[in-house]
């Protein structure tokens, strides 16, 4: 008889987390299921209880959940991190994920028991294009992007001040055709500028 699957479940919202565990409870070959409402949390669970599944909730526009699964990866890289969300996150999805997650899951109408639809990173491909060239600077600039970093510790730390820093970030944006920091870290990943 094969093992029960543990879960752990990640959500910023209390209804989401709930939602996802009590669909989730009792199902048939699901045994623990946990809920973390941070990152920190997140860690800490899984590092004191390895679950078989990580679910990351997603929002349009919402960093807690990319970030808390690049968290977890950078201390558990083995870790089975899938990440799910409305429908409408779906188009946004190629930004949402990060290296080491193993896909995304939709859920329709709020209803968590409909966790369905699997699509792999490799299934968002983004459109072909050519690999902007970036200066040295701007690649430094967009590390520090990918760290996390405000405009202000990224222009201490290369001895730069706010406003320049502001200035390297639109160029960035330009030559990478984003819209924002999330959109320029997530097509740095996939031209191959960070790793």
């Amino acid at each position: 008889m094969a093992a029960a699957v543990e879960i752990l479940v990640y959500a910023d919202r209390l209804n989401t987390r709930h939602g996802v565990a009590r669909s989730l409870q009792g199902a048939p070959g699901i045994g623990r299921v946990e809920c973390a409402a941070t990152g920190d949390e997140l860690v800490s669970r899984y590092v004191r209880s390895p679950a078989d599944v990580v679910f990351v909730a997603v929002r349009p526009g919402e960093p807690s959940g990319p970030a808390a699964a690049a968290t977890l990866l950078s201390v558990a890289p083995d870790a089975a991190v899938i990440m799910f969300g409305s429908p409408g996150t779906v188009a946004a999805a190629s930004s949402a994920l990060v290296p080491g997650v193993g896909g995304f899951l939709q859920n329709h109408d709020g209803l968590y028991p409909e966790l369905t639809i699997a699509v792999t990173p490799h299934d968002i491909a983004p459109p072909a294009v050519e690999r902007p060239h970036l200066s040295e600077r701007e690649l430094q600039i967009l590390w520090g992007m990918a760290q996390g970093k405000r405009n202000l510790d990224i222009g201490a730390d290369l001895a730069l001040s706010e406003d320049s820093v502001k200035t390297h970030c639109k160029r960035i944006f330009r030559k990478l055709g984003v819209h924002d920091r999330a959109e320029a870290v997530a097509a740095g990943f996939r031209a191959g500028f960070l790793s």
